[in-house]
């Protein structure tokens, strides 16, 4: 009996770890990379894997052949290996699902149509006009629309042209026209507009059609070559960033180069005027006006007008930011001055923010309220959180410094659960066209990250230069551009060019210096 119930219970676990040994192997098997150093931690470790399950097998036959012989050993050793493996699997598992939901390329397109809240119109039967995009080649304001059109077989002497989406909108507001054709995510496209603040309270959707998109694919560069990443923040209330359209006020182009741990950090201004180039003709509009027109829209334009090469992208809910930096447990930043702002509702009153000025730990509401100011608020907050400038150049500062104190913040991670709630914020706020091989290859990076930080002692392990594009205000057709300096643009490009490796950099022989002047960095453009 004491054979027989040894050769069964040896018998139990060497299955069991069969199970765990190969669920480990396929679980790891996924960091396969021929781009990273991660190809021979695999292979190492899946040899490793296959070699203890042999020791376990010829040790548990052994057992079960001397079974008078005690082997309390055998027993706790294979309990823990399973458990282990096991334990292992379901990390790399949770690590693998984000990575491949960042990868998957899950964007859309969609377009909806959209009457007056107090309009009696709740079908298309009943629309006599609607507004639709005159652009052919823009795909939710012309293109997804005539699909509607052809569907729902609404006659095409009801539609009305506009050359842009604020004039149909602005139509819709004057009842010149019954409904419009926009994109699904005209809210926080446009609610930060001047006059449309409310522009979500004012109109409901009737209907709506979504498009896949084919996955845009990034570069061929390595994350342990330096690259240039574009940053676009998409401020919407219901989480996500899959549509392709967004509102373009947040765009940051970040260079870094993983050799020296640099990084250079601009903030374009969301009225500058450039030509937006894959609009026909390409006029000169506000930047953020190219976000209408969908992500490939905006990495063409910013190279157009730049002459960087962007390499990557990453599109986050800015709202994200939030949820991000309460896992973090907070970021430490400088806040020039003292302000308040509106709630991550976009509502003052009881979700009103005050943030104090000087060097803080923000949670996430203060951190978005950071993110987000750009002017004074006399009207809703006391007169001492309304004693300050601000701006979009101010804002993009504000943002580049959150952006800086999350990098520092995240080569301190020390907990799972802190992991855990990091890759819950990615996986479901973030899109990105970087592929699976490629992000594998960035655990380089961050090996080197955590390992040299350790003896490095410095908040600022990775350096960042943070760029400032000057320029002047103008005013054409009453509306409001920002015009860039290109004296200001070619000194920044310069220093983003050294950072890439692509020029070589000029070193000053001499310099010099008083005693009693004290060091302010010098913002790079301004």
């Amino acid at each position: 009996m004491k054979k027989k119930t040894k050769t069964i219970l040896v018998t139990i676990l060497l299955i069991m770890l069969y199970i765990s040994s190969i669920y480990f192997a396929k679980e790891l098997y996924y960091y396969n990379s021929s781009k990273s150093f991660m190809t021979y931690v695999v292979y190492g470790m899946i040899a490793f894997t296959v070699v203890l399950a042999v020791v376990f097998t010829i040790t548990g036959l052994k057992t079960i052949k001397n079974y008078k012989k005690k082997r309390k050993s055998f027993f706790i050793l294979i309990i823990l290996v399973i458990l282990g493996q096991l334990f292992a699997g379901y990390n790399l598992n949770r690590v693998s699902d984000v990575i491949s939901n960042l990868t998957s390329g899950s964007s859309y397109y969609s377009s909806s149509i959209v009457v007056l809240k107090n309009s009696d119109i709740n079908k298309i039967k009943d629309i006599k006009k609607i507004g639709i995009i005159s652009d052919e080649d823009n795909t939710e304001g012309y293109i997804l629309p005539m699909k509607i059109v052809s569907e729902k077989k609404i006659s095409k002497d009801k539609l009305v042209s506009y050359d842009n989406f604020i004039d149909m909108i602005n139509a819709l507001y004057k009842k010149e026209i019954d409904a419009m054709f926009i994109s699904s995510s005209y809210v926080s496209m446009f609610a930060s507009q001047d006059g449309l603040e409310t522009l979500g309270n004012d109109t409901k959707i009737i209907y709506s059609k979504k498009k896949p998109i084919g996955k845009i694919d990034g570069s061929k560069k390595l994350l342990t070559e330096p690259v240039t990443i574009l940053i676009m923040g998409v401020d919407e209330d219901e989480g996500g960033a899959g549509g392709d359209s967004f509102n373009g006020d947040t765009l940051m182009l970040i260079t870094f180069n993983p050799k020296t741990m640099n990084a250079t950090i601009l903030s374009i201004p969301r009225d500058t005027r450039v030509p937006i180039v894959c609009v026909k003709g390409k006029p000169e509009r506000k930047i953020n006006s190219a976000a209408y027109n969908g992500t490939k829209c905006v990495t063409d334009t910013i190279t157009s007008f730049t002459g960087i090469e962007i390499d990557y992208w990453v599109k986050a809910n800015f709202q994200a930011v939030m949820s991000l930096v309460d896992a973090l447990g907070g970021i430490e930043v400088d806040v020039p001055y003292a302000f308040c702002e509106s709630g991550a509702d976009r509502m003052f009153g009881e979700s009103t923010v005050y943030v104090e000025k000087g060097l803080q730990t923000l949670d996430g509401k203060k951190a978005l309220a950071f993110a987000r100011n750009r002017h004074t608020w006399p009207e809703y907050c006391p007169p001492k959180y309304s004693k300050y400038f601000s701006n979009d150049f101010v804002r993009g500062q504000n943002q580049q410094q959150i952006v800086k104190a999350i990098m520092n913040k995240l080569k301190d991670i020390r907990s799972l659960t802190k992991v855990y709630k990091l890759l819950d914020v990615v996986g479901n706020n973030i899109e990105t066209n970087v592929d699976k091989d490629t992000m594998i290859s960035g655990f380089d990076v961050f090996k080197n990250i955590v390992f040299n930080s350790k003896n490095i002692n410095s908040d600022d392990f990775v350096g960042t230069q943070r760029l400032y594009l000057s320029g002047s205000d103008a005013y054409i057709n009453n509306i409001y551009y920002f015009e860039y300096s290109k004296k200001s643009l070619k000194e920044i490009t310069d220093v983003m060019k050294i950072n890439l490796e692509k020029t070589e950099i000029k070193m000053d022989k001499e310099f010099d210096y008083s005693i009693n002047k004290p060091y302010e960095d010098k913002q790079i453009g301004k």
